[in-house]
């Protein structure tokens, strides 16, 4: 399966993030020896200009940059999207793996993995803004970034608005203040065409993790897809974000209709012997891109428009 940002589901719970331990001085010394060539943006491609710009991130911090930022690292394959959907895909120096779309970013630097970020490869690329994953990006990473005056961003959209304003945001720090305007405006267009209620509201399970059977509550994005839609998002009360499901839990809530990602649709063979569902009676199983539902950037639109579809069949 692709990474999917912000992380695949099998690593959620086993990630780690080694950091390598790097004195000021090596790193100033590492920065000074490299010297990487700035990547510049005329004029006519983007409204770089020597006005500060600043903005509040998904974490409610204020980010302020001199000028427009000229090297970018992202941090997370959405982000790496979000970039290229304002017109700043030139300006990024440095991404991580699993970072495929558009097909332009494989060409990219990578400067690490979900196994870890090492802080000199980062340094390395001379960045003047790093975008991060707030929940996934190690802490202790950003931390170290921000002690060296590195500017950071921090993303982290739970709600399907908060990715026009991250479009937003970026595009006003890369230069592109007037492309990402017209990305967030192309996003929120195309979310209002695509809400719809239903009634009665299905009742929808969306599987994230098969052994142990797991789901997203509240807190993430695709509950709010799923709402969007005109659903209702089973466990979405629960008290952590990626709650496990017991069995006899999932049959007293009885779905309507369940959801999971995929490159095709072998998962749904998990539930043939369980009729006692409706969602397996009435064959209202549906997989859903996994990139599109999984990465909180443009392609998000790809996949409510897939729930939409989905959960709309169940009432005909």
């Amino acid at each position: 399966m692709r990474c999917l940002s912000p992380l695949p589901s099998r690593w959620r719970q086993t990630i780690r993030w080694p950091l390598a331990a790097v004195s000021p001085f090596a790193l100033a010394l590492m920065v000074a020896v490299v010297g990487w060539p700035a990547t510049r943006v005329s004029a006519a491609e983007s409204d770089v200009g020597v006005t500060a710009v600043s903005v509040e991130d998904d974490s409610g911090r204020r980010v302020t940059l001199a000028r427009p930022a000229e090297r970018i690292i992202a941090l997370a394959p959405h982000l790496v999207e979000l970039s290229y959907a304002v017109g700043a895909g030139r300006q990024l120096v440095g991404v991580i793996d699993g970072s495929d779309y558009p097909p332009a970013a494989r060409q990219i630097a990578r400067v690490g993995s979900y196994r870890g970020i090492p802080l000199e490869l980062v340094v390395a690329r001379q960045p003047d803004l790093v975008l991060v994953w707030g929940s996934g990006t190690p802490a202790s990473l950003v931390e170290q970034l921000e002690r060296l005056d590195i500017p950071v961003y921090r993303s982290e959209p739970r709600q399907l608005g908060e990715i026009a304003g991250d479009l937003r945001d970026i595009g006003r720090l890369s230069g592109h203040a007037s492309a990402g305007e017209q990305a967030a405006s192309d996003f929120e267009q195309a979310l209002e065409g695509t809400s719809q209620q239903l009634s009665p509201a299905p009742r929808v399970f969306y599987q994230l993790g098969q052994s142990p059977l797991t789901t997203l509550a509240g807190g993430q994005i695709v509950t709010q897809v799923i709402r969007h839609c005109g659903g209702v998002p089973l466990f979405d009360d629960a008290p952590v974000l990626v709650p496990q499901i017991g069995w006899e839990s999932l049959i007293e809530a009885q779905p309507e209709v369940i959801l999971a990602a995929g490159n095709d649709d072998r998962w749904q063979s998990f539930w043939a012997e369980h009729d006692e569902l409706p969602a397996v009676r009435n064959g209202a199983m549906y997989t859903l891109d996994p990139d599109a539902i999984s990465r909180p950037g443009p392609r998000m639109i790809h996949a409510v428009r897939q729930v939409c579809r989905a959960l709309a069949q169940t009432i005909r």
